[in-house]
């Protein structure tokens, strides 16, 4: 061990000896309630328990995902992980994009030293600002999956040191979950898909009340609009087609798996539904999450046009769901009339929300 690493893990010992106790944050001051998406989930607990909201009581989860511009899309091959293919409709840069829309300040930090990661929590907890960071899914014991996803997003609401176990908000899970803190280190220094995490741990500073929400919804709406025009940040930078791009590969693709994955194509397809309804998606490819973003932001603004596009986005949800139905039922056939729907709904809402910032 380096001097250096001796310093740093000793430094990680006096802040979590003071880490636990009064005037602390810990899971007795943390709200916390099942979400439909890690990341929006996550960004929704954290603003109610900082009191920013505009004026009507706690954002959504719809109204976070949004903000962030997390609309976006994703269809890559990945040979050699199982299922071969991923599908995800999100970009990367969802909690980068809600700090900079509404103005808020933030400092993304990365490290490969775990107490370093566990020093930057504990320092966050007590100054009374619980961190949002990523972790594999695969490697949080309360969980129990197989599969990896390093981009989990979970809050750290409180560390007992004594105990060996950290607090964390999930979106999978309904009240908050105890985690030692041996899994927890694990989870946020994994080598898993779609990449290494680092210990990403993301350092808001929240103001004392949120700014102008028409100038938040208009930056959200145009980070929107250039994810699915141009791509988007893809998650662990896989370079694969995104955006409106993205969603034609896919629909080129799908049509070709029985013919590609013979056999397989049923298990190809049972995977598909998780990915669209179960996979941290809010039940609908994250479309249903932001056709509520666009409604809340219409009543907010008190915009009919905003409130239209809504609606068209309320449609696509649905259509996403009716492919997860047919691909559920191991149907192939039968998606192809709501894969083309979800193609042509895909382009209505891009032009919807362009029509509306040209308005």
């Amino acid at each position: 061990m380096t001097i250096s690493d001796r310093e740093s893990r000793i430094g990680a010992a006096e802040r979590l000896a003071g880490a636990w106790g009064p005037g602390r944050v810990g899971p007795a001051d943390f709200a916390h309630a099942r979400a439909g998406h890690c990341a929006s989930g996550s960004l929704r607990d954290v603003l109610a328990f900082c009191g920013l909201d505009y004026g009507a009581g706690p954002l959504s989860e719809g109204m976070c995902f949004g903000l962030g511009s997390g609309l976006g899309f994703l269809y890559a091959d990945v040979p050699g992980v199982r299922p071969p293919v991923y599908v995800v409709g999100r970009t990367e840069a969802l909690e980068e994009s809600f700090a900079a829309n509404l103005g808020v300040g933030l400092e993304i930090e990365e490290t490969d030293d775990p107490a370093r990661g566990l020093a930057r929590v504990v320092d966050e907890l007590a100054a009374g600002r619980p961190p949002i960071v990523w972790a594999d899914i695969a490697e949080l014991e309360y969980l129990r999956v197989r599969m990896s996803n390093t981009r989990h997003a979970i809050v750290v609401v409180g560390v007992d040191p004594g105990e060996g176990v950290a607090w964390l908000a999930d979106n999978d899970r309904d009240g908050l979950q105890p985690c030692s803190l041996a899994s927890l280190a694990r989870a946020r220094d994994s080598q898993g898909f779609p990449g290494p995490n680092r210990h990403r741990t993301f350092l808001y500073r929240w103001p004392d009340r949120l700014g102008d929400p028409a100038v938040a919804v208009a930056r959200a709406v145009n980070g929107a609009i250039t994810n699915m025009r141009d791509g988007g940040s893809r998650l662990g930078g896989i370079d694969a087609p995104g955006g409106l791009a993205g969603v034609a590969a896919f629909a080129a693709a799908y049509r070709d798996w029985p013919a590609r994955f013979g056999e397989h194509c049923g298990e190809l397809l049972g995977a598909l539904s998780i990915f669209i309804v179960k996979a941290g998606t809010g039940g609908a490819m994250f479309r249903s999450l932001y056709a509520e973003f666009l409604a809340d932001a219409a009543a907010l603004l008190d915009d009919r046009r905003l409130e239209e596009t809504a609606e068209v986005a309320a449609a696509l949800a649905g259509d996403w769901r009716a492919l997860a139905a047919t691909a559920r039922a191991g149907e192939h056939g039968a998606g192809l009339a709501p894969l083309a729907a979800i193609v042509a709904g895909e382009h209505r809402l891009v032009e919807a929300l362009e029509g509306w910032i040209g308005a």
